[in-house]
């Protein structure tokens, strides 16, 4: 009876993995296929890939004008695919190297302000998508900008202009630091202290110990960060669209596709664009494999892992690594405070602070957004889309972690594969493929069924497409909660129900998922959260029915308008921000204090 229920559930989790994943990236390979005379020649195009020397000839510039210097720091211009790999290799690994330098002082370093530090840390992960990285923007402004207003403040006569590939990738290195962190945190507190201990009674120094033993044995942590961080970096939009005035930002796989995904309203399909997505998806999948396959030959585990991890009083070198990490986490920090102040402020323009804070100002801004038919809209496609997917992921998730939890045989794994994928498939991928796929089959469907091609038409109803989409992106975060509820919950409570009589299914709804309903809320409410501030998906798939009061644009999408606008929309889109913070760390409330659960982005 159980094997019966566990095969169906195999079978319902399969299907829709491969219905709404693996069938319209397949379509992808199969369109380039059938447009290899067209794509072709793209890859021998220098816009696409230039390695020669004249794209570095101004990755970065020193000049001197009287007692100042200037640096300039541009990047390369190798061309979009090249310039892609650059910015997402840069970033993932200057957020590896500062991630791993803060979750060792968090981890190793007894000192005062640790808990401060943890939190200010982590903080970046509330999401305020554009406005943070148009923060970004004012404090790198070379005129009047609040990097060079402190420089110029400590006397150095120096002037920076970061611009360029230069200026995206370091505005996506504060954005993705706290996923770093918080994967090399988790891997460095889970070593075993008690190895960390026979080192020290062998006669090994503190710093030895962990360098020999706990940055070895955290080795998959920091690989999993690097990992994501590329991953999260080449699929990033927001940067390339703040930046956008420099040619360099707009040369990215990520700007291309979404600047196609704004001229698609005529239904046009590009091959260059497909090929583009391919690459982003190759790439993304060969680094992810890559690191799963690391791991799973690693076999690294926590002997006893009730131990809090061991520390040290830190020393000079000590100190030093605590003094950097609170400067990095305070500057990675400032981003999101800028977007939350902007709120209130009557301006931030010419100059290194806003100006004219004022709470009934900030008011007024969420009273506009809450009360105007445009951005109130844009909040309730935001909440239908969201608990559309979050009912859909609940579903799927306990089906899948079910049957990968008790399943016996190579599909449980072939699931499980296929379930943890959409971490490493890029949203722009996935926005891309779903409408590759869609549009002719809509099309197709137009003569016999014309219900079902207008809800499945991406250019009319693309919040179908938008809703599949989030539950599919969304499902690794709430089967990997549930399936670790089930794996702690032992099969002999299932058997006993068994034994009295009552079927699986009711033995699934009266026995297994109470026990381990807070794995199952807190997989939801995560999922929701990520979904509420999915960017990719949004601003993509989101703008292909146009602007107007009947839009389907989710709070990103609106947000991504309204910065590109005007300058009032800059700040009405600051307020959307506020809106998406408050749901953010209400649910990070709720699964942490209530539920009692680890709220991250954890592989």
């Amino acid at each position: 009876m159980r094997q019966r229920f566990v095969s169906a559930a195999l079978a319902a989790g399969l299907a829709f993995l491969l219905a709404f994943l693996v069938s319209p990236i397949a379509y992808i390979f199969y369109y380039i296929y059938t447009q290899l005379a067209a794509v072709a020649p793209l890859l021998a195009s220098p816009y696409y890939f230039d390695v020669s020397p004249a794209a570095f000839q101004n990755a970065f510039q020193i000049e001197r004008a009287g007692s100042v210097y200037r640096l300039v720091l541009n990047g390369p211009d190798m061309g979009v695919i090249a310039n892609s790999l650059w910015v997402g290799l840069t970033v993932a690994l200057a957020d590896t190297l500062l991630g791993l330098a803060i979750a060792f002082a968090l981890a190793k370093y007894e000192f005062r302000g640790r808990t401060a530090l943890g939190i200010v840390a982590a903080a970046p992960l509330i999401v305020v998508p554009f406005v943070t990285a148009y923060v970004i923007r004012i404090f790198l402004n070379p005129l009047w900008g609040t990097l060079n207003w402190a420089i110029s403040s400590l006397g150095i006569p120096l002037r920076v202009e970061i611009r360029g590939l230069a200026a995206v990738a370091l505005a996506q290195m504060f954005l993705y630091l706290p996923i770093a962190y918080l994967n090399i945190y988790t891997a460095v507190s889970r070593v075993d202290p008690t190895l960390e201990e026979v080192a020290n009674n062998l006669g090994a120094s503190g710093s030895r110990a962990a360098r020999d033993i706990v940055l070895r044995l955290a080795t998959p942590g920091i690989a999993a960060a690097f990992t994501l961080v590329f991953i999260m970096s080449i699929d990033d939009i927001a940067a390339p669209i703040i930046f956008q005035d420099y040619p360099e930002a707009r040369k990215l796989m990520s700007y291309q596709i979404y600047q196609y995904f704004i001229s698609s309203i005529s239904g046009q399909i590009s091959p260059a664009t497909a090929l583009l997505a391919l690459i982003l998806l190759a790439v993304s999948l060969a680094a992810f494999l890559a690191v799963r396959r690391y791991v799973g030959l690693s076999q690294y585990a926590m002997l006893v892992r009730q131990l809090r991890p061991r520390s040290y009083r830190p020393g000079p070198g000590g100190y030093a690594l605590i003094a950097l990490s609170f400067l990095v986490v305070i500057a990675a920090a400032a981003p999101l405070a800028g977007a939350l102040v902007l709120v209130f402020a009557d301006r931030w323009a010419s100059s290194p602070l806003p100006s004219g804070l004022s709470p009934s100002l900030g008011l007024d801004r969420l009273e506009t957004v809450l009360t105007n038919p445009y951005y109130v809209r844009g909040i309730e496609n935001t909440v239908v889309y969201s608990l559309t997917a979050t009912a859909a992921v609940v579903v799927m998730g306990i089906l899948i972690s079910v049957a990968a939890a008790r399943f016996r045989g190579r599909a449980a794994g072939v699931l499980d594969a296929l379930a943890t994928a959409p971490i490493a498939i890029p949203g722009l991928v996935v926005a891309y493929s779903y409408f590759l796929a869609l549009l002719p089959l809509s099309g197709w469907l137009a003569g016999c069924c014309p219900d079902i091609a207008h809800i499945i038409n991406p250019l009319d109803n693309p919040a179908t497409a938008i809703v599949i989409g989030y539950s599919v992106r969304k499902l690794p975060f709430a089967v990997r909660s549930m399936y670790a509820g089930l794996q702690q919950l032992h099969i002999s409570t299932e058997e006993v129900s068994l034994n009295l009589g009552a079927s699986y299914g009711r033995t699934l709804a009266s026995v297994v998922l109470p026990l381990i309903r807070n794995n199952v809320i807190s997989g939801a409410l995560i999922a929701f959260v990520y979904m509420t501030s999915e960017v990719s998906l949004g601003v993509t798939l989101g703008s292909l029915k146009g602007l107007g009061y009947d839009h389907a644009m989710p709070i990103t999408a609106v947000m991504s308008v309204d910065i590109q606008g005007s300058v009032n929309g800059l700040f009405y889109a600051a307020a959307l921000g506020l809106i998406l913070a408050l749901i953010q760390i209400a649910a990070i409330l709720l699964v942490t204090r209530v539920l009692k659960t680890r709220y991250g982005f954890i592989v």
